[in-house]
């Protein structure tokens, strides 16, 4: 498993082209008011999952570990599911975060039993008993979803036999969810605020460009008054500018607009519209 590594004091960022890291990390409120350490009251559950190649390594919060094939995987609708939910809640499925220092046993919520330093970029389900909502959290400042392993590991693991397969779908399958058939439910539930969440994003990401392409335009505007007008005043040129990007917009436009000899108008906006 290649990889490319950015690292900060804290963290070091590794980048996989041939691997992807992902993981359905749901949290349970029941007490909504913290306790004098800041603690709140907690059940939660995991489906984490690394794949690379034909390869699947996949943990599950009180089952346990195993490498499967990707076939294999696909064959269970259960594991499937929340595989599939997986990558839909990855923000960079490609991406793991070895942490440099403390590891899990920094996290509040003390969600395994052994330091684990290997996290996903992800956002995560919580529900509330309380408020009886269920909603994403996806804040970069909140690392849950920890493997168990090395990732770097799993390139020489060995696929798991049959025998122990069969003893982990076993175990699988005496889940609560299932004997109280509460799966389905579940999926329903999920696959709505997947889809609204995914809708909030892309209404985000349509505002920013809409945006953009607006103060671009504004600027290209006033780059061609500009260049028409040559021996304009610069002082009237910034009132102008201020006037169309605001005092908070980009002033990254500002070299092509003051200050600047005059040019025709293919080469101002070539200028501009490479920035």
């Amino acid at each position: 498993m290649n990889s490319t590594i950015n690292a900060n004091s804290k963290r070091a960022y590794h980048t996989f082209a041939n691997a992807e890291f992902t993981g359905v990390f749901d949290r349970m409120v029941y007490n909504a008011n913290a306790d004098a350490n800041g603690h709140r009251g907690y059940i939660y559950d995991y489906h984490y999952y690394i794949k690379f190649g034909d390869k699947v390594y996949m943990e599950i919060k009180n089952i346990g570990e195993i490498v499967i094939s990707f076939a294999e995987l696909q064959k269970n609708k259960f594991w499937n599911y929340y595989y599939k939910l997986s990558l839909m809640l990855a923000n960079d499925k490609h991406s793991v975060a070895q942490d440099l220092k403390y590891g899990s046993e920094n996290n509040n919520y003390q969600l395994y039993n052994e330091t684990r330093f290997w996290s996903i970029d992800t956002a995560f389900v919580e529900c509330s008993i309380n408020t009886k909502r269920t909603k994403i959290i996806n804040d970069e400042d909140e690392a849950v979803c920890y493997y168990k392993i090395n990732p770097y590991d799993l390139e020489t693991m060995e696929y798991s036999t049959q025998e122990d397969l069969n003893n982990f779908k076993y175990i699988y399958m005496t889940r609560t969810e299932f004997r109280n058939k509460v799966f389905d439910k579940t999926c329903v539930i999920y696959n709505n605020i997947v889809i609204d969440y995914h809708l909030t994003l892309m209404e985000k990401e349509l505002d920013e460009l809409s945006a953009f392409i607006e103060n671009k335009k504004n600027i290209i505007n006033l780059a061609i008054l500009c260049c028409d007008n040559p021996n304009m005043n610069c002082d009237l040129q910034m009132i102008i500018c201020a006037n169309l990007i605001g005092e908070d917009g980009d002033k990254k436009y500002l070299p092509f607009i003051t200050n600047t000899p005059p040019c025709n108008r293919l080469e101002r906006l070539v200028q501009i519209l490479s920035v």
